[in-house]
């Protein structure tokens, strides 16, 4: 919870909070008669101090009787979370009577050095004391205006940012499925291969094809369609073992996996565990003649050069695709791009 005050509403009077030697209480009071902005409390320095949160005074009055001093108070004041930023008005008439003035201007010195706002060595007249309490009411109230105003500010700047947060995520992600999208696959190849070409690593692609995917929509509805995207979906991203590995939903039936750091052999390695997997699964497909879910998947890698351009391995991955269908499906077929 925060210590910092709250905004009190802009037609509440100010609290101004008149703290010690009691034979001027009743003169503020009658000065302040009248004044329907300021609203005078009257209390000692220890429930000033116990009291604060709740008190929430715009004006402090440090009212002294004789040689007292103010200066333990006022840093007290300055290092209360509740009163740190509130003015401090000394009252002091009879400071220079009760000890001399050159005590009485040590006095004063003091209490600006711990933090006063305002010193008054003679009791004001009401035109001069009021003049004075609503500028420091004013102040303190325009200070907590702007602090509150700052903090509405950086919490809508938080929830946009989360909202944004949000946004990119979901932005990136593809509803079906739960993983990233062509969208975000896109983004981060580009980044991937760049990052390849600087450090001259290889990159590699997979793409993978369901077989035969256009008998589950047609014969048993998009439901069991879905369904299948989705166990697919949990295959792919299970076989892959680095952070930098990258699953995604590229296109309708078809899912691509990036391998940075990746050369052919190894990308050959994780396609074949994917194959398998999905076959292990052993989900029933509609078509008599398949049995069950199988995938055909396309493997491409190159070692990303000046010249070259990350379509190039989706063309040789997409070619690969194709050759491994035509060899009759559920197998891994690969290139070099």
């Amino acid at each position: 919870m925060s210590n910092v005050p709250a905004l009190a509403s802009l037609n509440s009077p100010s609290r101004v909070l008149l703290v010690g030697a009691p034979p001027f209480a009743g003169a503020l009071r009658e000065m302040l008669q009248g004044a329907d902005d300021l609203e005078l409390v009257l209390t000692d320095a220890v429930q000033a101090l116990e009291q604060a949160a709740n008190l929430r005074p715009a004006v402090l009055v440090r009212a002294l009787g004789g040689s007292e001093d103010s200066s333990e108070f006022i840093r007290a004041c300055r290092a209360h979370a509740a009163l740190a930023g509130v003015p401090v008005v000394v009252l002091a008439p009879n400071a220079g009577k009760a000890a001399g003035n050159a005590a009485a201007n040590a006095g004063r010195d003091a209490a600006f050095a711990a933090g006063a706002s305002d010193y008054l060595s003679e009791l004001p007249t009401r035109t001069e004391l009021l003049a004075r309490l609503r500028h420091h009411a004013g102040t303190r109230r325009a200070l907590l205006e702007r602090d509150d105003a700052l903090r509405r500010l950086l919490d809508t700047q938080s929830l946009l940012a989360r909202a944004q947060a949000e946004l990119d995520r979901i932005d990136g992600v593809d509803s079906l499925t739960g993983i990233p999208n062509r969208r975000r696959f896109d983004q981060v190849a580009q980044g991937e291969w760049q990052r390849a070409r600087r450090n001259g690593q290889p990159l590699s692609l997979l793409v993978c094809d369901v077989d035969s995917f256009g008998y589950f929509n047609h014969r048993l509805g998009r439901e069991a369609g879905d369904l299948c995207l989705r166990k697919m979906a949990g295959v792919l991203t299970g076989q892959l073992k680095r952070p930098s590995d990258l699953a995604a939903r590229y296109d309708g039936k078809q899912f691509a996996i990036l391998l940075p750091d990746t050369g052919l052999d190894g990308a050959v390695q994780v396609a074949e565990a994917c194959r398998s997997a999905l076959e292990r699964l052993a989900l029933s497909h509609p078509l008599p003649e398949r049995r069950i879910v199988t995938m055909s998947v396309g493997v491409a890698s190159t070692l990303p050069s000046d010249n070259g351009e990350f379509d190039d391995v989706l063309t040789r991955a997409a070619e690969a695709v194709h050759a491994a269908k035509s060899r009759g499906r559920n197998r891994v077929a690969a290139f070099r791009a």
